[in-house]
């Protein structure tokens, strides 16, 4: 593993601004470092914590979490409706006086006339039950079971997607805080070059034309800090948004982003991805619940019998006769019983029946586009696995490059200041591009190393897994 420290250009910078302090003058000017925001709390943090605390406090995490418990309702639901017969329970009680009959007929018996007595009932029911019916509610249940069984991993897939942004965010904010950082000290050498100048022009070494252009230098890399300023605090604000901090929530990040290049062949990578990808999971779900539609519209057309319970209710009621214990079945029969009936149902016409069977053929269809889609999306993801591999591997390449040239910018560097401590002669404007050219490499080789990182994050989110197979 290589690693890089992102410290290394600030350290370079200090001893820099120190030199030209020795060699010109005996007197300095102390630039104020700008805070992000000024105050708001500091919170020490690693990268280890940072993932666990948006594990924990994310808010579209919770909310997701919240939707798949809904989910995982339905899914008990269909499991109760598939293997747990419906029992209900029934109470009720109810009181009545009759004030006086409306006619009296020849069949008139003030035997029968309410004398004002309360009645009630109290029943336990078991409705109607399917003991089979060849596979159709089966098919349904299994449909509800894949569903909920892709939500459980998208949900997974989620949490990979919080930890991806987690890190991206983390890295993204260590390079801008670099950065700035980096570009503070730029404004405090250049502040030191104009009060340099300025001091020379009274010895008539200097003219007022070079404190002007060094003025100009000045305010650009104030234009340069205040932009990366603007950067870092939007990053500080992503990651306490990703945390579920108050916005303005301050880090300290002491770790360093370690360069990892990438070990594994487009095949390996193009395998795990068949396997693993959340594009072809999907596409398999639909494909299986297409096969199951089409199984059970084909079922529903035959004149497939059931069997089933009819149902059985047993209660207790109490009038102004009395109370006693009440069996009976659906169809009113007094006798305690179980029956059960063989039955079916053959439709001859509309979407579904014998004669018209546009449902059955719209299943068809249906499986036959989800069949070429799964061909189509490995096609267009291989592509796009490969397209990766090659930014990933040329970002590689940019860091080696921009590392080498990082190397050699700070040799001119130091080459000058160590001819400024012999008293050598070094124009203005060569010390200036010096000291810009070895910030720019080493912003550069920042921001190679954050797009790598990123590069490779979104990598392993496309293939579906935490990491990407290494092979040494």
């Amino acid at each position: 593993m290589l690693a890089y420290n992102n410290h290394m250009f600030s350290r370079k910078f200090k001893f820099c601004f120190t030199t030209v302090l020795i060699v010109y003058f005996s007197t300095h000017a102390n630039a104020e470092i700008s805070s992000i925001p000024e105050n708001a709390p500091i919170q020490k943090l690693s990268l280890k914590d940072a993932v666990l605390r948006a594990m924990e406090s994310n808010k579209d995490l919770k909310e997701n979490k919240l939707s798949l418990q809904s989910s995982e309702i339905s899914y008990n639901d269909a499991w109760d409706q598939m293997y747990i017969p419906q029992i209900n329970l029934a109470l009720n009680t109810s009181a009545s006086k009759t004030i006086a009959p409306i006619s009296k007929g020849v069949d008139y018996n003030p035997a029968y006339e309410n004398h004002g007595y309360p009645s009630s009932f109290a029943g336990v029911s078991l409705g109607e039950y399917t003991l089979f019916n060849f596979g159709k509610d089966k098919i349904t249940f299994d449909q509800a079971k894949l569903e909920w069984e892709r939500n459980k991993e998208i949900f997974e897939e989620q949490k990979r997607s919080v930890r991806f942004s987690v890190i991206n965010a983390f890295w993204s904010l260590k390079s801008k805080l670099n950065k700035l950082d980096g570009y503070e000290h730029s404004v405090e050498i250049a502040s030191v070059i104009v009060k340099l100048l300025e001091s020379r022009v009274m010895m008539n070494k200097a003219t007022w034309t070079d404190v002007s252009s060094s003025n100009v230098d000045l305010m650009n890399v104030k234009n340069f800090r205040d932009k990366a300023k603007t950067e870092a605090m939007g990053a500080l604000y992503s990651l306490n948004v990703l945390l579920g901090d108050e916005v303005g929530t301050r880090y300290q990040i002491d770790e360093e982003i370690i360069f990892l290049p990438i070990k594994v062949t487009e095949e390996v990578l193009y395998e795990t991805y068949l396997k693993e990808s959340p594009n072809i999971k999907n596409a398999r779900k639909d494909l299986l619940k297409a096969h199951m539609s089409l199984e059970l519209s084909e079922k529903n057309q035959l004149p497939l019998p059931s069997v089933k319970f009819s149902g059985v209710t047993v209660g207790y009621g109490n009038n102004l006769y009395g109370g006693k214990l009440d069996p009976y079945t659906q169809y009113g029969s007094k006798n305690f019983e179980v029956s059960a009936g063989v039955n079916f149902t053959m439709p001859l016409t509309g979407p579904g029946g014998l004669f018209g069977n546009r449902k059955v053929e719209y299943y068809k269809i249906q499986r036959e586009t989800n069949e070429i889609h799964i061909a189509n999306i490995a096609n267009k993801d291989r592509q796009q696995i490969f397209d990766y591999i090659q930014n990933i591997r040329q970002y590689e390449q940019t860091i080696e490059n921009n590392r080498q040239s990082y190397k050699d910018s700070m040799v001119v560097l130091q080459s000058i200041f160590d001819g400024m401590l012999k008293q050598q002669v070094f124009s203005r404007l060569d010390v200036r591009d010096a000291i810009n050219q070895a910030r720019d490499r080493e912003q550069e080789l920042n921001d190679a190393l954050i797009t790598h990182l990123y590069n490779k994050t979104q990598l392993a989110a496309f293939i579906g897994v935490d990491y990407l197979p290494r092979m040494e």
